[in-house]
């Protein structure tokens, strides 16, 4: 990721509730900076035993998302959850068990060096417009 501006966000195919309107503003996003080459969006899943790899190019496909800068990424529940906690601050990193689940509306904006540089509530347009602003104030430095 380094030397490329960057959007986090963590998701799951099945969700009902948040996940389809953060992935719905994040299409805005996208769609402003698809053909920059220097920019990538980072979806992650939270549930990595349904969110196989071929589901989860089926739900890239159903938004339009092109491979080479809207990534789709799994792996082990423990590492996609220390990365949502102690990577991207987007969890309040509490652990629950067994049982534990990340379930966060939060995007964070990562500069080409690795820093955060804001978290973003994805399910609002005030946020997402903001994030917008924030990008291309990055791509301008």
């Amino acid at each position: 990721m380094k030397g490329k501006i960057y959007v986090a966000e963590y998701f799951f195919t099945t969700c009902t509730g948040i996940c389809p309107k953060m992935n719905a503003n994040m299409e805005k996003v996208y769609a402003k900076y698809k053909d920059k080459p220097d920019f990538l969006i980072l979806s992650h899943t939270v549930d990595p035993e349904h969110d196989s790899v071929p589901v989860l190019k089926a739900y890239a496909e159903k938004h339009g998302a092109d491979a080479k800068n809207w990534w789709f990424l799994t792996g082990t529940k423990k590492e996609l959850y220390a990365l949502a906690r102690q990577g991207y601050l987007v969890d309040d990193g509490t652990y629950t068990g067994e049982e534990d689940f990340v379930h966060t509306q939060w995007f964070a904006l990562v500069d080409k060096t690795g820093q955060i540089r804001g978290l973003y509530e994805g399910t609002k347009k005030q946020d997402v417009d903001k994030l917008i602003d924030d990008i291309d104030r990055l791509m301008e430095e």
